[in-house]
């Protein structure tokens, strides 16, 4: 059964530079009584002080992002659907690429702690998004993201590969006005998930 539009949130997740933040202001715009929740990195980044990179993020800013994240997954109006410009899953993505590029603050038992606030904030989520790395979106400098290519690839693929666990997930990828209708043809007219 689909589910009522009250209660939907639909989280935008991929690397930098895949046009998640596009996606999210497209899907407000198509589904009637949406708004964006924006990127945590970007709400937080001056509060924690946040360098976007795998020798620069500590675990404790990224628990702070997941954290954040799910805070914001339970502060819904009612008849209100919400699109996420990211989510927790993103957080742990990092925090996992930063353990692979050998960042040594990311121990298995910081991972695993990451991993269950991750769960634990994933939990509201009616759909996740992946929006995977295109060789048509270039890897644009705008003095928040990384612009480090090796850096993206890997994000992507440990967010695609997370993604993969998630329940209720698709990939969506091509120009933005096909971005927007692969997502509305899993949403009723309604705003609804469940087609």
């Amino acid at each position: 059964a689909p589910i009522p539009s009250n209660i939907m949130r639909i989280a935008i997740s991929g690397a930098q530079s895949t046009g998640k933040t596009t996606l999210a202001r497209d899907l407000a715009e198509a589904i009637p009584n949406t708004r964006v929740e924006p990127e945590p990195f970007r709400v937080l980044r001056n509060q924690l002080g946040l360098v976007s990179g795998a020798d620069s993020m500590t675990p404790e800013q990224e628990i702070a992002l997941i954290e954040h994240s799910g805070r914001r997954m339970q502060a819904l109006r009612a008849g209100e659907t919400v699109v996420y410009d990211r989510c927790g899953l993103d957080a742990l993505a990092h925090a996992l690429v930063a353990a692979d590029m050998g960042n040594p603050a990311f121990t298995s038992e910081w991972l695993r702690t990451l991993e269950e606030a991750t769960n634990t904030a994933m939990k509201p989520l009616t759909l996740l998004v992946v929006v995977p790395v295109s060789d048509d979106l270039p890897l644009e400098d705008d003095g928040v993201r990384s612009t480090d290519l090796t850096y993206q690839k890997a994000v992507d693929q440990r967010i695609r590969s997370l993604a993969s666990e998630f329940p209720r997930v698709m990939e969506v990828n091509g120009t933005r006005a096909e971005r927007v209708s692969r997502i509305l043809d899993r949403v009723d007219p309604e705003g609804r998930y469940g087609r």
